[in-house]
């Protein structure tokens, strides 16, 4: 293992402050091959682990254009870290944690990067109102590249999924995300998905088989985030609705 691999891997597991590593980084290829082998390590350290699917991330315009990319990125998920409906998780498993609203997809098929939208659209067994949990590690104060935050897996640390959504396509355009935190709106948005899921679906399909990755049937995909990231200060109650998909809910508690 590399030195920067087994620093990052060291950082990740022990929540110590997010280390850009700028100058060790060189663009974003270097940063995916970094990520797939700290990605490797971390399967490595807990036994049954496994890839359940992606998160797509720097998939709106303006995070695009902000990052200097012309393209989003995207990071793995763990089975271990995806929860089914709601969870309740401990604070302490994360130093800086942040949730964001988002649609996710299970896939009803594998897809291989060749198909055409209506085969996209076919693998796309059902979608769900999401939570995706990150943990930062006070990343943000830092403004790391792209590349550093690809390197270091995008900040992913799961998701909680509904437990029910829709097999039918939504317009993105209707659509309306609302955080709750505490019982307290914290964020809300109609149309503000940063792609539909059918688009944000075909490009990672198209990325993943050109960089030698699979997107199996019964992964999940996170399509993107539809308000900013909130940041979860202290053990907090949250509840996300992406409506008409339906609601997901997530507790941090203390020790």
């Amino acid at each position: 293992m590399s030195d920067i691999v087994e620093s990052i891997v060291h950082d990740i597991e022990n929540l110590l402050p997010f280390d850009p590593r700028e100058d060790a980084i060189e663009g974003l290829t270097h940063a995916y091959d970094i990520q797939k082998k700290v990605t490797a390590a971390l399967l490595d350290r807990h036994p049954g682990r496994r890839i359940a699917g992606y998160k797509i991330a720097f998939n709106r315009r303006s995070s695009m254009d902000y990052y200097g990319l012309s393209e989003p990125c995207y990071a793995p998920l763990f089975s271990d870290q995806i929860h089914s409906g709601s969870a309740t998780l401990p604070f302490r498993l994360y130093r800086d944690p942040v949730i964001e609203p988002e649609i996710a997809i299970r896939l009803s098929a594998t897809l291989t990067g060749n198909e055409d939208d209506a085969g996209v659209e076919a693998a796309i067994g059902v979608l769900l109102p999401a939570i995706e949990i990150m943990d930062v590690r006070g990343a943000f104060a830092r403004d790391p590249s792209a590349a550093a935050a690809v390197a270091q897996r995008v900040h992913a640390e799961g998701a909680v999924i509904g437990e029910a959504g829709s097999r039918c396509a939504v317009d993105v355009a209707d659509v309306v995300a609302r955080l709750r935190v505490d019982g307290e709106t914290r964020g809300e948005a109609k149309g503000a998905a940063p792609q539909t899921p059918t688009e944000a679906l075909a490009w990672l399909s198209r990325r993943l088989a050109a960089d030698g990755l699979p997107l199996e049937a019964g992964m999940i995909v996170l399509t993107g985030a539809h308000l900013p990231g909130f940041a979860l200060t202290k053990p907090s109650s949250v509840t996300v609705e992406i409506a008409p998909l339906g609601t997901v809910s997530l507790s941090l508690r203390g020790s």
